[in-house]
């Protein structure tokens, strides 16, 4: 079992109003400059992400955004092109590029077994089925879902395609494979779960160095009955499947639809205050740019969103509060990677990994972003 790259996507980002800064927490830790210099980032920034940013309203003018590297799994690439401010606004995104579940998706995931958080962001970002359409360039939301998901997303993680109990034996995908009766099923002959599900925990602990296998056997196993328990609900959400499939029934190809984007979506999720109430709970939502950043590490992450600028209570700044915004949380210096901070990302019920284990399998991290304990 493997750790490899996922395509990529090369993007810039330009354009955009005065510094602003909000009031935000306060972080001590030092800037950390990435190894690649400005003059590098200039020679591989893209049209793409621009023309896509001045399109749809997005405003980023200290931003440089470029090709993620293979050993990046999609995550990173974006910089600061000059030195940001603590409590500068980074970024201002159109509200209506935000995933966040419609009235059509809620009603669509209370029909689960157990209705959830990712079931409701799944059926939204099915609906909007640009997930299902990703191609090597920036998809029409803004948010780059042909860099994978978490862990297995892309069955090379499961190693060579001759190995049996491998990428060759899955249903579709590894998040597919296996029933909710499988402990029995696979008990005569010693197995805890599907034997696929068996293997590919073995290699998940041993690349994570977690303290037991059966922690990484219990996480993919849970992922699983999540999985089963919305995909019924989900399917009427996709009337044709997706082409990647090559085999297997109608029903069976988008099925293996619904957890290629729930994979996809629980590596992207956050959290984010959307209501203007002060005391009105956060909405996991995806958001363009945000979904791509880099890890923090232990450093903590030197940007934060922001669901409405509280400084805009109405009057003729109201057309404002239409917008997400990127606030940095610190000062942050040119050539500095913009980071976030996985670790508070929302995660399924009855999620207990943590640490490098957890990193890798929901966000599809590589181990440059894990704990050192890890490594």
């Amino acid at each position: 079992t493997g750790v490899r790259g996922v395509p990529c996507v090369r993007a810039c980002v330009g354009g955009g109003p005065p510094v602003t800064r909000l009031a935000a927490p306060r972080l001590s830790e030092p800037s950390a400059l990435h190894d690649a210099t400005v003059e590098d980032m200039e020679s591989e920034r893209d049209g793409g992400w621009r023309s896509f940013a001045q399109r749809m309203g997005v405003q980023a003018p200290k931003l440089s955004v470029r090709a993620t590297l293979a050993e990046e799994r999609g995550k990173g690439g974006v910089f600061a092109a000059e030195d940001i401010a603590e409590l500068e606004v980074i970024a201002r995104i159109p509200r209506s590029l935000v995933l966040s579940p419609s009235a059509e998706a809620v009603a669509a995931a209370a029909n689960a077994n157990v209705p959830s958080w990712a079931a409701e962001l799944t059926a939204e970002a099915l609906i909007r089925s640009s997930v299902r359409s990703f191609s090597s360039g920036v998809c029409e939301d803004g948010i780059t879902w042909q860099h994978g998901g978490g862990w297995a997303t892309d069955g090379a993680d499961l190693g060579n395609e001759d190995v049996r109990w491998g990428q060759r034996d899955v249903t579709g995908t590894l998040l597919s494979t296996g029933s909710d009766n499988d402990h029995n099923i696979y008990a005569k002959f010693r197995f805890p779960c599907h034997p696929v599900i068996h293997r590919a925990g073995l290699g998940l602990a041993a690349l994570t160095r977690c303290e037991s296998s059966k922690k990484a056997i219990d996480a993919l196993v849970n992922r699983g009955r999540y999985y089963r328990g919305m995909v019924d609900a989900l399917l009427p959400l996709i009337p044709e499947p997706s082409s990647r499939w090559e085999r297997g029934s109608l029903r069976e190809r988008r099925s293996w639809d619904v957890a290629d984007t729930l994979s996809r979506v629980l590596a992207r999720a956050t959290e984010l205050q959307l209501d203007g109430a002060e005391n009105a709970p956060p909405t996991c939502v995806i958001v363009p740019l945000h979904e791509r950043l880099e890890h923090c590490g232990t450093r903590g992450g030197n940007a934060k969103l922001v669901g409405r600028d509280p400084r805009l209570s109405g009057g003729s700044d109201r057309g404002r509060n239409d917008e997400v915004l990127l606030v940095a949380t610190r000062a942050i210096r040119k050539g500095e990677a913009i980071t976030r901070d996985y670790e508070a990302a929302p995660r399924l019920p009855e999620d207990l990994t943590n640490g490098a284990l957890r990193l890798l399998l929901q966000f599809g991290l590589p181990p440059s972003a894990w704990p050192t304990q890890n490594l």
